[in-house]
């Protein structure tokens, strides 16, 4: 696509706009801040030369440019306006100059995506790694192009991997899976397995289709599995589902799944009666005894699952810790001991299970327990966490929060800054080409080693590149450099919103920053499938109503990924959250994920009748409680990060029953 000279200078006067209303300054690569300045300046220019046609201007930037390190990405913006004319030429000399970098990689994609679509298979042949593809789209180009020049065995197999899966492929599919099936490549048995497929994935509409592909036994069988699917009690008028054939064991595995949400104790009646006539494989009785459980848990049925797990010796750690949760919600201390104890010894010594197998012994024996409690309680007591924070203040001990900077020295950090991949992201990030910039670190950073990632997570945050610093400390799994890990980001924006806010509030900068943190990992430009947007992830349906009674400048949902403005927002929003629910900061976070209209049938659920911990430990959506902890731990470990010593939960949150 073609952008005249207008465009050029409307996008880069965005680009500024959103650099200049949060984003850290850059600092020039080679040189100082005013030399960058100026190769910024000739990059536009190139561009809008690009715009224009204009070859000579080009030529001469290009080569007052040949340093700088976006110099390819002169090249690729060239070669993409042209594209469609298929210049192989340059092309050619564009992949060999850039092999193995982004943007070679990119140019590479855009490529195959113009000559599938054209129907250029030769050539597609001639430009597609298949090590480097891993898009659908492509990889069905490639099939269809080697189904035409190359091994047709080949692309056949590549077809049925493609074919097997229970969504819609992308169109580009279409034709390779036509003339495949039209060649015969479609069996009755790759056609069964894709319906079952679809019907695993909740895809109706596509088994149906598939469905029509199969000849008249197998589409009988498929119109008996979708009617199965639909009403699972079909399965216990036994007789009609005894048969030799496989696919009706098919049937029969999908139907028991199916009928264990509606009712455990029909499905495992039915179960029972289909193990005397089938042979299933030690998976599948596997899987559909762990359902048969969780789902007479989720049925509230725990007679039954104590007797599943007695009999079959289910020890599945999902539905162990769902009964566990089911214990404490109903305040059965002793049971929640019996099921931490069915946990594997691992999962026992991790500070969740160690800190609510003593807090079960407290509450079954009081002091005649005492010493063991006190013991779990000081194992978890010394992680730096949600739970050993609780474990600490049940000890009344200090919080554990093992600080330990990362091993990289100054040199170290300067040299990786020197890395062509490094400088070119940089440089992009300080230009706003953000889609860029992060496909050049993550190129950069693949395949590094452990200290290589440290020394990265170094320089992105001296870049002011948070959510890329935690990202590398997180993959060379070092822990413990709460700087990197934890960054006072954004520190004025922070500190300005939370004065303005006042001190009526439990608003404070440390909840700003765990909601931050834990929302976006500090990428401003952060975008969530639910169409939340930057470091808050504010809906901008949210921010515009939020706006209005702020006072806070808001036109359209881009402004969103300007700082400033997110967190005014979040921040102001987070506030109303607490107001509404007594300044309880757990509460407020609960709602900021899941929404208040939950929380307050939560709330209406358990009747005032659980402490905090456990009301917490129960909240129906895993995400909104683990979100939950995290906040409360983030915010004691940014208060520490600021000098500060704060308890992971306020009095009036402590003592208060939910």
């Amino acid at each position: 696509m073609s952008i005249d000279a207008k465009g050029i200078a409307l996008l880069f006067s965005l680009l500024a706009t959103s650099i200049t209303s949060g984003l850290p300054p850059a600092h020039a690569a080679e040189g100082d801040a005013e030399a960058a300045v100026a190769q910024r300046e000739k990059l536009r220019a190139a561009r809008t030369a690009i715009a224009h046609n204009d070859q000579r201007t080009l030529q001469a930037l290009k080569t007052e440019l040949q340093d700088y390190p976006l110099q390819p990405y002169i090249d690729y913006w060239a070669i993409s306006k042209k594209l469609s004319r298929l210049p192989y030429d340059e092309i050619d000399q564009f992949l060999a100059d850039n092999r193995d970098t982004a943007i070679g990689d990119w140019m590479r994609v855009r490529v195959l995506r113009e000559l599938g679509s054209r129907k250029r298979f030769q050539a597609y042949l001639k430009y597609y790694e298949p090590d480097k593809i891993t898009r659908d789209a492509l990889r069905c180009y490639y099939a269809d192009a080697l189904s035409h020049h190359g091994s047709k065995d080949e692309a056949y197999r590549l077809v049925e991997e493609l074919w097997l899966v229970g969504n819609s492929q992308a169109e580009e599919c279409d034709p390779v899976f036509a003339r495949w099936m039209k060649e015969g490549g479609l069996t009755q048995s790759l056609a069964w397995r894709r319906h079952q497929l679809a019907l695993q994935s909740g895809h109706l509409d596509l088994a149906t289709y598939i469905a029509g592909k199969m000849d008249a036994p197998h589409l009988q069988m498929a119109e008996l599995l979708r009617a199965v699917h639909k009403n699972p009690e079909l399965l216990l008028n036994y007789s009609r589902f005894i048969s030799d054939k496989p696919e009706y064991r098919d049937i029969v595995v999908h139907g028991l799944h199916r009928l264990a949400r509606q009712d455990a104790t029909s499905a495992e009646q039915a179960w029972r009666r289909y193990q005397a006539s089938y042979l299933f494989s030690d998976q599948e009785r596997e899987e559909i005894l762990r359902d048969l459980a969780l789902q007479f848990a989720r049925q509230d049925n725990l007679a039954a699952v104590r007797q599943l797990v007695k009999d079959q010796e289910i020890a599945d750690e999902r539905t162990i810790e769902w009964l566990a949760r089911q214990s404490l919600r109903e305040m059965d201390w002793e049971q929640l001991a019996f099921w931490i104890d069915r946990l594997p010894e691992e999962q026992q010594q991790r500070d969740r299970w160690l800190y609510w197998k003593a807090r079960s012994l407290e509450e079954v024996y009081g002091k005649g327990r005492a010493d063991a409690a006190v013991h779990l309680y000081r194992k978890a007591a010394e992680e730096r966490s949600y739970y050993g924070f609780l474990a600490a203040d049940t000890l009344g001990q200090n919080y554990s929060f093992v600080d330990r900077p990362a091993p990289v020295t100054p040199m170290q950090v300067e040299q990786m800054a020197k890395r062509p991949a490094m400088l070119r992201a940089r440089e992009l990030q300080a230009i706003g080409e953000l889609y860029h910039a992060r496909r050049e670190w993550d190129y950069a950073t693949a395949g590094l080693s452990h200290d290589e990632l440290l020394t990265a997570g170094k320089l992105a945050s001296s870049w002011g590149w948070y959510h890329k610093s935690i990202q590398s400390v997180l993959a060379a799994d070092y822990l413990d450099d709460l700087e990197l890990r934890f960054p006072l980001a954004f520190a004025d924006i922070v500190a300005d919103v939370s004065k303005r806010m006042g001190d009526k509030t439990a608003l404070d900068p440390y909840l700003i920053y765990a909601v931050a943190r834990q929302e976006s990992h500090f990428s401003h430009d952060a975008r969530s499938h639910a169409g939340a947007l930057g470091l808050m992830q504010l809906l901008p349906s949210t921010a515009r109503a939020t706006a209005r009674r702020a006072g806070v400048h808001y036109r359209r949902s881009w402004d969103l990924l300007s700082p400033s403005t997110n967190i005014a927002l979040g921040s102001f929003y987070l506030n109303t959250l607490l107001s509404r629910f007594d300044n309880n900061r757990f509460l407020a976070a609960a709602a900021y994920n899941a929404g208040p209209t939950r929380v307050a049938s939560w709330l209406k659920e358990s009747k005032n009748q659980l402490p905090f911990d456990v009301w917490i430990e129960t909240i129906p959506f895993s995400e909104t409680r683990h979100y939950v902890q995290n906040v409360l731990a983030y915010s004691v470990i940014y208060a520490y990060r600021s000098g500060t010593k704060a308890s992971l939960l306020n009095e009036n949150e402590a003592s208060r029953k939910l």
